[in-house]
């Protein structure tokens, strides 16, 4: 525990973390009135939400897609909190690549039932299975214990069943044996997310099926940096303080009864405050607090991040000349592939395009080993690529905090604790990344209004 004398600040608020659901959460509270610190271990803030340079390549963390962008939570958040808003290009489509093919995501019924990918057989195999699992919702069943696995029909063939894999891995972060089918009735619906719906489990296979796709789904020019950026901009003057390469260590209660925070330590100083907003790892809080209830803690502990790997490529010829992204459903690991300078040429030098290739890690993995077999993967699936690679650059991240599995548990923003918040990937369900992320930063508003701290 850190022994130096409290610093002579008080703030209202500190908000621990300064990736996208900190920085939102400072810029929201802040805007509210309130005095906040935000306190960083890393020497940069963004988190996953950055940009930067590597061989006249401006390269994010992550490939990103900015989903919900026209009434979704970052959407209300911009246009209540922000000064200056990000300049956003429309994603465009996503294609599957599978069986030597390239087509569009099928997102509505027609598209489905001419996606040639997956086998007819297979297709009306699954459109039957899909109906019937809206028949037992309507009745009342839970499938938050089902997983995808559980619901495909045994006679789909091979391919149907790594497309399905895919998308698994690809919204939760697990394969479909261990993804729930709750997840994928995601509800779009954020604004009444504390009443029931009308018409419930209209979600993710609903949108797969019914929905004109991803025509809300967009990429911010500049780079995911200018994300962040704006929000940074747009902090009002006096209110917000950032302090970068401070470790939390210790978060400081009272003696009373009732648990409460009363301040916060770093390896470096203490800071006392009215209330913390975490938006660190949740399953890092039992090591920061102690006298958590028993049952909540070990839910914490529970929580399993996603781990992924973004391989990003310089090429000197445009093989990606779509608008938008594909997804590999035949490589070994499964990939996705975002030209990012198809949106914004500035981020590769003139003549060439710039292209991350991100894939999703097991658990334990050797980094080297996962490397060599995922640019062999992208080489495998367009050989001529090899000979024209100008930049390759290498990210380990956590782009999930928090994967939706069914041998895995959930944060939330509520914790048993008066003053403490937490916001993140891993304190909400819905959605994914950025859109996530803000989700859990609108939620933590409502509450605190609730609670009457705003």
């Amino acid at each position: 525990m850190t022994q130096n004398k409290y610093n002579d600040s008080h703030y209202d608020i500190i908000v621990i973390g300064a990736g996208i659901s900190g920085l939102l959460s400072a810029l929201a509270l802040s805007k509210e009135g309130k005095k906040v610190l935000i306190l960083e271990k890393d020497s940069k803030v963004g988190g996953v939400c950055r940009s930067y340079e590597v061989d006249d390549y401006r390269v994010d963390t992550g490939p990103h897609a900015i989903t919900r962008l026209d009434s979704g939570p970052l959407r209300e958040l911009m246009d209540k909190y922000f000064d200056v808003v990000p300049q956003f290009v429309p994603f465009g489509k996503y294609y599957v690549r599978a069986s030597n093919r390239l087509e569009p995501f099928p997102w509505s019924l027609k598209d489905w039932l001419t996606f040639d990918i997956i086998p007819k057989k297979d297709r009306l195999l699954l459109m039957k299975s899909l109906f019937d699992m809206f028949y037992r919702l309507s009745m009342g069943k839970d499938l938050s214990a089902v997983s995808i696995a559980d619901v495909l029909p045994s006679e789909i063939s091979s391919t149907t069943r790594r497309f399905w894999d895919y998308l698994s891995y690809f919204m939760l972060g697990t394969s479909m044996k261990s993804a729930p089918v709750s997840r994928f009735i995601d509800n779009k619906c954020h604004k009444q997310d504390d009443k029931p719906s009308s018409i419930p489990y209209a979600g993710k296979i609903y949108n797969l099926l019914i929905s004109e796709g991803a025509t809300d789904h967009k990429y911010p020019k500049g780079g995911i940096q200018s994300i962040t950026n704006c929000i940074l901009s747009s902090f009002p003057k006096n209110r917000v303080e950032i302090k970068t390469n401070e470790q939390v260590t210790d978060l400081q209660t009272s003696d009373t009864n009732e648990i409460t925070i009363k301040g916060v330590s770093t390896e470096e100083n203490n800071y006392s405050c009215d209330i913390v907003v975490y938006s660190g790892f949740a399953s890092d809080l039992p090591n920061l607090i102690s006298g958590l209830p028993e049952d909540y803690a070990r839910n914490l502990m529970q929580i399993k991040k996603v781990n992924s790997l973004t391989i990003w490529l310089g090429l000197t010829k445009q093989f990606f000349s779509n608008h938008g992204c594909e997804m590999w459903v035949d490589s070994d690991p499964y990939i996705w592939a975002v030209p990012t300078s198809n949106y914004d040429p500035g981020l590769a030098p003139a003549g060439k395009q710039l292209v991350g290739f991100a894939t999703v890690l097991p658990e334990k993995y050797d980094p080297a080993e996962a490397r060599k077999k995922a640019l062999n993967a992208i080489i495998q699936t367009i050989p001529e690529i090899e000979s024209h690679i100008d930049m390759i650059h290498y990210q380990e991240l956590i782009p999930e905090k928090a994967a939706w599995s069914l041998d895995s548990s959930f944060g939330d923003v509520k914790t048993p604790i008066k003053n403490l918040y937490t916001v993140g990937t891993d304190a909400e369900k819905r959605s994914m990344g950025i859109t996530r992320a803000a989700y859990s930063v609108l939620r933590c508003l409502r509450i605190m209004r609730s609670e009457r701290v705003l």
